[in-house]
């Protein structure tokens, strides 16, 4: 188990190899998104990567220890997880349940790191860790220039391309220079653990830099501030043992921020396009006044309402909603206006929104827990975890790319692959090893199985004008909804879609469905509204549509269309057209609001 470098392509290393590949490589690589959970199947294929990882380890006889701390934090985090669902008594439980069984999946995966890192010692499974990545990274990136270069679109749809913009199969920019960024520090610790040549390393800077200065991500330029930092505080904490491993890290930090403004002109010198650098776009934008600051705000204020528990997990598309219109310049959301913001765009105020002060200590105070062995044994592998999980906290500021299961995954395997305390050393009964390889299993069924529905669902959701196909589906999405609870969501979402606000009578389950848009209220969810004044809701109705108003204010057409024309929505509608006026007048532009419908001529009977 020593650390002393030894070659990392040995047989007996084929299961940490392939498990890193499943779950490190393999789902960012992939192109399968299918609505209406479109990352489903690339999720659970990470999930599904974990396990099988897993038992190839207990069946390879590596897997000899007691679960880490890690194993046992994320457990406790998905108790808290489901808990909270239930105390609470929100409308969809089985979300925060999907939730729950994906930190437990993460559990098995710490637990198959740890066990790699006691077998093959932290250096050698780090180091198989930084190859996997540099490998998929480079693939990552070709897939980039090809993008760039527009010959991607010959390769759809095996290779994701929009024109104008550069991505990878991450089908974001900023999660594509997320990603990349991991690479590049992977190639600084193999060139540091003297297993990549110095060139080899420069290399893989350049063509990894060039590609993520060609997704012009301005979140890049945050990772080069956090990372800097942490390679200074890394030299002054470990001393001059850290200098061969801080100066790799400046210096590939240093070609990367290079290449972010000189692959332009490299680019016309040999007469290419032109690019957006992320300076660039950093300067021709401000946070000030942005979406995400308002969103940040808000979910503070959401937090104090709901200080120690939080609103529940997946609450903040509801309570940012219905947050004060006062937080707005004008009273109303002159943002994204179509959009509706499901996150607050910054992780640690969106779990204090929707887990409260007791589940975001969990989380944080649980992973410092987890990763302080990297700060007694301060090695070249411990300052690579780190910083690669430095860029994925960083940016989650930002977004939310751990809301993304294979982001998480991969942070996971950061955190799996720290040192190994010392006194972790029981060995693992017989009795548990076998209890641990049979849930592993049971786990995968219930994912495969997870996924069957999951296809019936997304065949129920597709369109169809034939109307028997459409009664069938219908009658699908109704047997989902009371048979999946982690697909009833969905199941009610689509539903919903299906029904006329403007018929005379409405089937029995628009009801049911309606609870769909008040969980995630999309502009669509004025429908909500209009079903509860069917329903004899109508304090509650015309509350909602003035909170849709606020949030959605050029949707003004569509909401006059449904409430004028039918006409089962009178008493809603004087209050609609002096919401349209007073909006029109903020903005000084002239008002399109449908006036109250004149009544109708009697006929003779």
């Amino acid at each position: 188990m020593s650390d002393s470098p030894q070659s990392v392509f040995k047989l007996s290393l084929l299961p940490l190899w392939v498990g890193l590949a499943l779950t490190m490589a393999l789902p960012f690589l992939s192109l399968i998104r299918t609505g209406p959970q479109s990352a489903f199947f690339l999720e659970a294929m990470s999930l599904l990567g974990v396990l099988v990882w897993f038992t190839a380890t207990a069946a390879a006889g590596k897997l000899k220890s007691a679960p880490p701390a890690a194993t046992w934090w994320l457990l406790l985090l998905a108790v808290f997880w489901a808990a909270q669902a239930r105390l609470m008594k929100l409308d969809y439980v089985g979300l925060s349940d999907m939730v729950a069984w994906t930190f437990v999946v993460l559990a098995f995966g710490v637990w198959t790191c740890r066990a790699w890192v006691r077998d093959a010692g932290q250096e050698r499974a780090a180091a198989v860790l930084a190859w996997v990545l540099v490998a998929a990274c480079c693939l990552q990136a070709a897939v980039g220039w090809l993008q760039y270069t527009g010959h991607a679109a010959h390769f759809k749809p095996w290779l994701m391309y929009r024109a104008g913009i550069v991505e990878g199969q991450l089908g974001q920019r900023n999660h594509f220079g997320h990603y990349l960024m991991w690479g590049a520090l992977a190639a600084a610790y193999l060139w540091t653990a003297r297993r990549m040549a110095w060139w080899g390393a420069l290399a893989v800077w350049c063509w990894l830099g060039g590609a993520m200065a060609l997704t012009g991500s301005r979140s890049v330029l945050a990772y080069f501030i956090a990372l800097a930092v942490l390679a200074l505080l890394w030299r002054l904490w470990a001393g001059a043992a850290a200098k061969r491993a801080v100066r790799i890290v400046a210096l590939a930090l240093a070609v990367l921020a290079v290449l972010q403004f000189a692959l332009e002109p490299l680019l016309q010198l040999f007469g290419s396009g032109s690019v957006e650098s992320a300076a660039e776009r950093l300067g021709n934008h401000s946070f000030g006044q942005s979406g995400r600051d308002y969103e940040s705000r808000k979910a503070w204020q959401i937090f104090q309402t709901a200080p120690w528990f939080g609103h529940g997990w997946g609450s903040y598309a509801l309570q940012g909603f219905l947050a004060d219109p006062a937080v707005y310049a004008k009273g109303f959301r002159q943002y994204d206006q179509n959009v509706l913001f499901t996150h607050s765009h910054n992780g640690v105020l969106n779990l204090l929104a929707e887990m409260g002060a007791v589940g975001t200590g969990l989380v944080f105070g649980g992973l410092a827990w987890c990763v302080r062995t990297a700060f007694v044994r301060k090695n070249a592998a411990s300052l690579f975890l780190l910083a690669a999980m430095s860029v994925s906290l960083v940016h989650s500021l930002l977004e939310y790319p751990l809301w993304y299961v294979y982001f998480l995954t991969a942070f996971t395997v950061f955190v799996g692959m720290m040192p190994a305390p010392q006194r972790e050393t029981r060995a693992l009964a017989a009795g548990w090893f076998w209890a641990a390889v049979a849930a592993a299993i049971i786990v995968i069924f219930g994912i495969v199985r997870l996924g069957v529905a999951y296809n019936d669902l997304r065949h129920a959701a597709s369109g169809s004008r034939d109307a028997v196909a459409k009664s069938e589906k219908i009658v699908k999405l109704l047997y989902l909804a009371r048979t999946e609870p982690m697909w009833r969501y969905y199941a009610h979402m689509n539903l919903l879609n299906h029904v006329d606000t403007a018929a005379d009578h409405l089937p029995a389950w628009a009801q049911e469905a309606r609870l769909s848009a008040h969980y995630r209220p999309y502009a669509n969810a004025h429908k909500w509204a209009l079903l509860a004044y069917r329903a004899g809701e109508r304090e509650a109705a015309a509350d909602w549509l003035r909170q849709m108003y606020r949030y959605y204010p050029t949707k003004y057409p569509v909401y006059g269309a449904a409430l004028m024309t039918p006409p089962h929505y009178a008493g809603l509608r004087a209050q609609f057209s002096a919401e349209c006026r007073a909006y029109y007048a903020a903005v000084r532009q002239t008002p399109v609001c449908a006036e109250a419908m004149p009544p109708k001529p009697q006929g003779k009977p």
